[in-house]
């Protein structure tokens, strides 16, 4: 099958929409032709991932999973149909190389994987070696990744539910836990642990993110346990405090609040006493969102 041809019958994310996205879109919202929202160098990353004059980012519009608290919302619901050809697409990762990007980090990339595969190959035939980021929801399935294997080096896998309860409530995807244990096993036991050089820069591998929800601590307790008894104490993890509800869907009125320090600070406890190797921690704020993303603004926005 040729690459493209995989947007006739559409199953690149759990939904397996099935629908010919060259005719309509699908539960992403996405037609067969990319759209970007927004291209920039970001140092809102990890510090392993963003860097020098930052990580590359490519904001994909449209998405697979649609959480209800999403905080790029305005870029994956939006209307705003950037649409680029194969070569404009493919210039415009350039001209982020070109501008200082340390790596090229596709963010919510399944639904577009084709274009993903089709350009990482063109960049490499033209000698561009730089990292390549899949920034994913975790809501994935292996005989994708079994796909985009070949033109990823580094996985951030977002892991945000391993209970179904809470999953349907805040996804409406009650089979994402597991989903998102299925995609992680087939991530480590193919590309392992997430591989720094000398000063700290990521290479390749998997970093596991982890965002803590109000009201459903037990929840992240969960994944912090399955994390250290599925893969070890050397795991790359990252554990977020940056939840907000600015952007949050009605109806979901148990999460419409901030993330409380005794919360977050109940699952750093468990991540010390468990002895993680590798974790990234986010600083506290319940006044605030500091880690909001400012869309509208030129600057890099994140602050680790």
């Amino acid at each position: 099958m040729e690459l493209f041809d995989l947007y006739k019958t559409c199953r690149l994310c759990p939904r397996e929409c099935g629908v010919d996205r060259r005719q309509t879109v699908g539960f992403c919202g996405e037609s067969d032709v990319v759209s970007v929202d927004k291209f920039l160098l970001h140092n809102g990353e990890e510090p392993c991932i963003s860097y020098g004059k930052g990580s590359g980012t490519v904001f994909f519009s449209g998405c697979s999973l649609k959480c209800s608290f999403c905080q790029n919302m305005e870029l994956s619901r939006s209307q705003s149909q950037n649409h680029y050809s194969h070569d404009e697409f493919y210039e415009a990762l350039v001209k982020l190389i070109d501008a200082g990007a340390v790596n090229l980090n596709f963010v919510t990339p399944d639904h577009f994987m084709p274009h993903i595969i089709w350009a990482v190959k063109r960049l490499r035939n033209n000698g561009y070696k730089l990292p390549i980021i899949y920034n994913c929801s975790g809501y994935e399935t292996v005989d994708h990744l079994k796909l985009i294997a070949d033109y990823v080096d580094i996985y951030l896998f977002d892991y945000k539910f391993i209970d179904t309860e809470g999953a349907a409530y805040s996804l409406h995807s009650p089979d994402y836990p597991q989903r998102a244990s299925e995609a992680l096993h087939f991530l480590h036991k193919t590309s392992g642990n997430l591989v720094l050089d000398a000063d700290g820069h990521a290479l390749r591998g998997v970093l596991v993110r982890h965002l803590v929800m109000p009201g459903f601590v037990e929840n992240s307790i969960g994944v912090v346990n399955e994390m250290f008894f599925e893969f070890g104490s050397d795991v790359f993890l990252s554990l977020m405090s940056q939840y907000s509800p600015a952007f949050l869907i009605r109806g979901h009125e148990r999460i419409d609040r901030r993330l409380s320090s005794e919360e977050y600070n109940s699952v750093v406890e468990l991540v010390n006493s468990l002895g993680f190797k590798n974790v990234y921690l986010q600083d506290m704020s319940e006044d605030n969102d500091p880690y909001l993303p400012d869309f509208a603004s030129k600057s890099n926005f994140g602050v680790w």
